[in-house]
């Protein structure tokens, strides 16, 4: 079941320009920070679209300064008199994580208006771990913006309307979170925390307990969706609101390493989005201000969410062992 946010006419083929031209007042003079950007990445797309409609600053991170440098050359050849600026750290390592927020907390910027947490990894071939000890899906895709947003929590809420805007995925319907295995070292699971067979199934990806990519990247969207949700209650009362999306299929390098057979039945049942359509719903996410607190957005309107990723139990549990393993906690 879908819901309406602002716009009714927004569907699966709207694209960024539509978006950013329905919410202009929510990007003029607005600093906004993008995880993960890179070339040809949707990091690299949201953040051109930005650029359109006069920001204060826009603030681009990356892994790599030379990726996140190209970005800003293109803005600026695009853009006259844009401002922005590079910050470089590993989403990956709580270390790099923690000297990046303490970085953004000296900014001479009061706040931050908007943050739109678009890092993250895809169908990494073999189980990885980061330096932290974590599976690399779940150090990429949802330990690092748990901790990096938490983290800059206060430049958010000294903004009169802050907004943190995760990407997710439909892929969460992959995994619930697996408490009991979460790094899969082949530890014995609840029946509920087992990955679902059917979707398994209908998503073209091989099923098993122990590490399959697809698996293991469900269960860090899944985390992602559960944290938006968990995010918004605690955030009740406060000017900062949650939301997370699905962008769609988008051919982006994040599916450099699925296996061809896969990627060809997804985008089957998917079809394929263009970076600009692929751009569209996170905007929506980061600039729709009559969104509901936690809402999660597919093909540009709010959805629906599987109970194992929108239980109000899992997502308190989740947070609370996510803090245990980052071995910090965060109230505000």
């Amino acid at each position: 079941m879908s819901t309406m946010a602002s716009k009714a006419e927004f569907g699966a083929h709207t694209e960024a320009r539509e978006v950013i031209e329905a919410f202009p007042e929510n990007v003029r003079n607005k600093t906004i920070l993008i995880t993960g950007v890179s070339p040809n990445g949707l990091g690299a797309a949201i953040s051109h679209e930005l650029a359109t409609q006069s920001p204060a600053l826009l603030i681009l991170t990356g892994r790599d300064s030379a990726k996140v440098e190209a970005i800003i050359k293109e803005l600026t050849i695009a853009f006259p008199g844009i401002k922005t600026r590079a910050l470089v750290f590993d989403i990956s390592s709580f270390a790099s994580i923690n000297a990046a927020a303490a970085q953004v907390l000296t900014y001479p910027e009061s706040s931050i208006d908007i943050i739109i947490n678009n890092a993250g990894v895809m169908n990494i071939p073999t189980r990885t771990l980061s330096t932290d000890g974590f599976e690399m899906h779940l150090a990429v895709n949802y330990l690092g913006a748990f901790l990096f947003t938490n983290s800059i929590m206060p430049k958010l809420l000294a903004s009169k309307a802050a907004r943190i805007a995760n990407i997710t995925s439909n892929g969460y319907v992959l995994s619930p979170f697996r408490f009991d295995d979460k790094n899969f070292d082949n530890n014995p699971m609840m029946e509920d925390q087992r990955p679902s067979k059917q979707n398994c199934e209908a998503f073209g990806v091989p099923w098993g307990l122990g590490y399959i990519p697809a698996i293991a990247y469900g269960q860090s969207k899944t985390a992602m969706v559960l944290y938006t949700r968990e995010l918004a209650v605690r955030l009740n009362g406060t000017s900062v609101t949650a939301a997370c999306c699905n962008p769609g299929a988008v051919k982006t390098e994040l599916w450099r390493q699925m296996p061809v057979e896969v990627r060809e039945s997804i985008f089957e049942m998917f079809p394929m989005k263009s970076l600009s359509q692929g751009a569209a719903t996170p905007l929506i996410t980061a600039l729709d201000p009559k969104l509901p607190p936690g809402a999660y957005l597919d093909d540009s309107k709010v959805q629906d969410v599987a109970e194992h990723a929108s239980d109000a139990n899992i997502a308190h549990d989740l947070w609370g062992l996510t803090e245990k393993l980052i071995g910090e906690t965060f109230e505000w």
